[in-house]
């Protein structure tokens, strides 16, 4: 059901979710917005609105446009097409554009934006009006500079005066969505690039990459400012609804969710970053929105669990020989995980905080927050500020697995399990199919 985009829009009462998939179906979800915060997943907050057929391969992305009544998803199908949920006629999803092979992804610069812009496997940028004009403009990745041989583009963001865009080339690069020019160039990365965020005022590029970082670029210096490390796996996927991205989600290879928030630290690398949750498989787009986050794999399930509050204080241990036991906490109704919910370090209730072990080191020479006070004797005042030693950043909390935050999602949303090869058999009536739980099935073509 969904490999693709998850993007929400708020109608009243209710939170319109949008899914695509494998099967080239796009479906629109309500969710609740007033439904008691239930953690009994058999209580659905959850429930089906509506579908269309709008492609016939993968559903790899998916963004809102034309003031939310708009929806633009792009496929492996090739093209990228429009669906009006609300339409009175119920009109199918209108292809407004195609590429020459796979159609990755889509970047538009509001929910309100008269166009947008896709990226393809074959190394090309396209801009399309969506009031019927078609294709407004056509950028080349692959003949922008000689040599280039990987200029499929995986990942676009735009804030409508500046489009990036990155792929496996490593590199990420700024354009003029107006003129198609190549503005500038960001060098840093050694992997595909998967995801671009960028900050309201387009000072800020945030890119996360194959090579497990996610890298913060200042678009006026032109340089990579900040490297973050949290991430021990290929970071897939970014999302932030922060203007100035001080607080973001990221999700890997491996299954693990990330939030960062970096709004009270003096420097990027001293912010706060929790393992919120661990998935089954790669998480390939994350999303969050009311206190829930919005999960997707490759499996035909979307998972929604609840979010965490960063603003909680850190729970430190009493002596620095803790052991994975220290970090149980009680209380824990925003932030604590889902089975520690019984003591704390004193024996006695307290307000929830934040174990520790769940806390992740966004660099490789950044202490882990709560813990300077307890390293100052290793630091060097020099003008007023604190240098870290290398020393510093080796820790015996370093050594016991990260505690994920959340043990199991509050709701999943179930579904079909998707067709993943077919044999057409000698009588040309009958079709055998396998699908992803492994289930074979003898179909009759005349009484489908």
């Amino acid at each position: 059901m969904c490999r693709g985009d998850v993007t929400l829009q708020r109608r009243g009462l209710y939170i319109n979710r949008y899914s695509g998939g494998r099967d080239g179906v796009i479906c629109a979800w309500n969710v609740d917005a007033c439904a008691p915060q239930s953690e009994d997943p058999n209580i659905p907050s959850t429930t089906f609105h509506k579908q269309v057929q709008a492609h016939t391969h993968w559903v790899n992305d998916v963004v809102l446009a034309h003031n939310n009544s708009t929806l633009v998803s792009a496929s492996s199908d090739v093209t990228v097409k429009a669906w009006r949920p609300d339409a009175q006629d119920g009109s199918a999803a209108a292809t407004i554009g195609a590429h020459s092979d796979y159609v990755k992804c889509l970047a538009s610069p509001s929910t309100s934006a008269s166009w947008v812009a896709s990226g393809g496997l074959d190394h090309k940028i396209c801009l399309w009006d969506l009031n019927g004009a078609g294709q407004s403009l056509e950028i080349n990745v692959g003949k922008v500079e000689e040599g280039i041989t990987k200029g499929s583009v995986y990942a676009l963001c735009t804030n409508g005066s500046i489009l990036a865009s990155g792929g496996p080339e490593s590199v990420v690069r700024l354009w003029d969505p107006k003129a198609g020019k190549n503005i500038t160039k960001f060098v840093g990365h050694a992997d595909n690039i998967r995801s671009i965020l960028m900050s309201d005022d387009g000072g800020t590029l945030m890119t996360a990459s194959s090579d497990q970082t996610v890298k913060v670029w200042s678009v006026t210096a032109g340089r990579c400012m900040h490297t973050l490390t949290m991430h021990n796996d290929s970071v897939w996927s970014l999302y932030s609804n922060h203007p100035q991205l001080s607080v973001f989600y990221s999700s890997d290879r491996s299954g693990m969710i990330a939030k960062t928030d970096t709004r009270r630290a003096a420097d990027w690398d001293e912010g706060l970053s929790v393992a919120v949750c661990q998935e089954h498989e790669g998480v390939i787009k994350v999303i969050a929105a009311n206190g829930d986050i919005w999960t997707a794999t490759s499996s035909s399930s979307i998972n929604r669990w609840k979010d965490v509050d960063t603003e909680l204080e850190i729970a430190t241990p009493h002596s620095p020989q803790h052991s994975q036991t220290d970090s149980s906490l009680s209380n824990y109704d925003t932030a604590p995980t889902d089975s520690d919910a019984a003591s704390s370090y004193n024996g006695n209730a307290a307000e929830p905080k934040i174990p520790i072990d769940a806390i992740l080191r966004l660099a490789i020479t950044a202490p882990l927050p709560g813990t300077r006070s307890r390293n100052r004797h290793n630091s060097v005042i020099n003008a007023g500020s604190v240098l870290r030693k290398a020393s510093e950043a080796i820790m015996d909390s370093d050594l016991h697995p990260v505690l994920m935050l959340r043990d199991n999602p509050i709701e999943t949303v179930q579904g079909q399990n998707g067709l993943i090869k077919h044999v057409l058999l000698n009588d040309r009536k009958r079709v055998l199919t396998l699908d992803t739980a492994g289930e074979v099935i003898l179909w009759d073509l005349l009484k489908v």
